[in-house]
């Protein structure tokens, strides 16, 4: 079996077991690629680049031969990209992204460094997922020390791109958005500081007060109980704007 039937495959299996025909039809709708990455990633998902016919145009998900380490990272990969997918691109690797990626059969996956298993698969996909064949068409040597190929570097793992063009994303052009976290004093009028992190541990001299997360200017799902329906929905109008 070669690569790109090998992610396609995993990608059919996850959507057998998926019983709501609107998310069914949002994963196979998708462009799933085999592609070679730039050392950096396993996979990507860009946000609203290709267009079939459906009302919206729908992601384009590659899945990175630099980044390849065995079949089963190959189809976690998949399915993680997929969850981006479902989720829509507003979530990041936050909740509803979690909550996506276990709908489709991942469990215990984090944004980078997941050291795949089959036991990260629900019993539900993992004996279907093992029983695929065995690739044929050989592996990728990006970066090894054994030959003289002069190109990408070894892989080095990092929180997956999220998408390009979209907010959360990393910084690509026009439209990317920052990824800088915006946190405020407890003043009156707060002081705004901008970190790249997730946590600032620091205490405004004026109101003695710790630093905290501000909300975004946009509405986030972060704390609220969605349905999968409606991650399809927003999957979508992420999309829209997105493209």
């Amino acid at each position: 079996m070669k690569h790109e039937e090998f992610i396609k495959q995993v990608r059919d299996i996850v959507a057998a077991h998926v019983s709501d025909p609107s998310v069914r039809d949002r994963l196979l709708a998708c462009k799933l690629v085999y592609g070679i990455g730039d050392g950096t990633y396993r996979g990507i998902c860009y946000f609203g680049a290709w267009q079939n016919g459906h009302p919206t145009a729908t992601e384009l998900v590659e899945v990175a031969a630099s980044g390849e380490e065995s079949p089963v990272q190959l189809a976690g990969t998949t399915i993680h990209e997929l969850g981006h997918v479902l989720a829509g691109h507003k979530a990041g690797h936050r909740k509803e992204w979690v909550k996506a990626c276990a709908y489709l059969g991942l469990r215990a996956v984090k944004a980078a460094g997941t050291r795949y298993t089959l036991s990260h698969f629900s019993t539900s996909i993992r004996h279907e997922i093992a029983k695929l064949a065995k690739l044929s068409d050989g592996s990728p040597i990006f970066g090894a020390a054994s030959n003289n190929y002069v190109g990408l570097p070894p892989m080095n793992l990092k929180p997956c791109p999220l998408g390009i063009g979209t907010r959360g994303g990393k910084s690509r052009g026009k439209g990317s958005g920052s990824r800088l976290r915006k946190f405020i004093c407890g003043c009156e009028k707060p002081v705004i500081a901008r970190v790249a992190a997730e946590e600032f541990k620091a205490t405004c001299d004026v109101c003695q007060r710790q630093f905290h997360r501000a909300p975004d200017k946009t509405p986030s799902s972060e704390g609220v109980s969605v349905s999968v329906i409606h991650l399809v929905a927003a999957a979508a109008a992420g999309s829209a704007v997105a493209a």
